[in-house]
Order: structure tokens, then sequence, then C-alpha cells
């Protein structure tokens, strides 16, 4: 490389460091003339901008939150129902398990159907006929036929 090429090259990089300072004195200058309201204008344009875009995000997050609240109100309120139905199905199965128990026999025709019914079913129970099965034969609900069988099961490991 010639000195001739080097004294060029330090000439050109003085000379855009040059402008670049004259650049920037402008600019601070024009900045400086320029009325602050306008400045404090183009800020707030900005930030409403923003502000608004921040809005319409929170009213659709609200309105997420809203939908969300009325699933898991009706999901509590099914929920509520159906316990309440197990609740009575319970209730009913323990009446009728003391009332089989208190008497030791067969004393009247509901507590001989049913009896007879328990009877029937825990001896398809030992054939293996599933829960589905023996309500089919019976013609009885399957959720009675599984409610049965697991209380039989519980009062045997009792």
């Amino acid at each position: 490389m010639h000195f001739y090429d080097l004294k060029y090259l330090i000439m050109v990089l003085i000379s855009i460091d040059v402008v670049m300072v004259i650049t920037c004195v402008l600019l601070m200058r024009k900045i400086r003339l320029m009325p602050k309201t306008e400045i404090f204008q183009r800020g707030v344009k900005i930030y409403e901008s923003l502000l608004s875009d921040a809005d319409k995000v929170v009213r659709e997050f609200h309105k997420d939150v809203r939908v969300k609240q009325d699933l898991i109100r009706q999901l509590n309120t099914q929920l509520d129902k159906r316990i309440a139905g197990l609740n009575i199905i319970i209730q009913r199965a323990d009446v009728l398990l003391g009332y089989e128990a208190a008497s030791g026999t067969e004393t009247g025709n509901r507590s001989g159907s049913a009896l007879s019914r328990r009877k029937e079913i825990f001896d398809l129970t030992k054939k293996g006929c599933k829960a589905e099965e023996i309500a089919n034969r019976l013609l009885i609900p399957k959720g009675e036929v599984k409610l049965l069988i697991d209380l039989n099961k519980k009062r045997k490991s009792a």
C-alpha cells in the first residue's frame, strides 16, 4: 500500500467525521428551536395509540375472563346437582342395607324383592358377569348395580 493511499483514506475518514458532527449539531439545534408543545404533542400521540391498544387488549381479556367465570359457574351447578343425586342414592342404599341388616329376614315384599335382587346381583357377579350385563338381565339401572357391588366389597373388607 502506498503512502498516498493512506493519506487519502485518512482524509476521507476525517471528512466523514466532520459531516457527522455537523449533522448532529444541526439536529440538536433544530430540536432546541422546535416548540416544546409540538414535541410534547408527538409524544402524547404515540402514548395515546399505545394506551388505546392496551385498552383493547384489556377489554378482550376481561371478556374472556367473564366467559370462563360463567363456564365455571355452570360446571359448579351441574356438579352440585350430580352430588345431590349421588347423595340421595347413597342414602337410599344405606337405608336399604340398614333395614335388611336389622330385619335379618324377608319381612315384606319390598325388602324381600330388594334382598332377592341383591342376591341375584351378587350371584351374577360371582359368575363373572359385568355390571352392565347384570343391569340388562335384571332390568335395573347400571349405577344401582355398581353401587350394590361396591357396597358389598366395602362391607366384606370392613
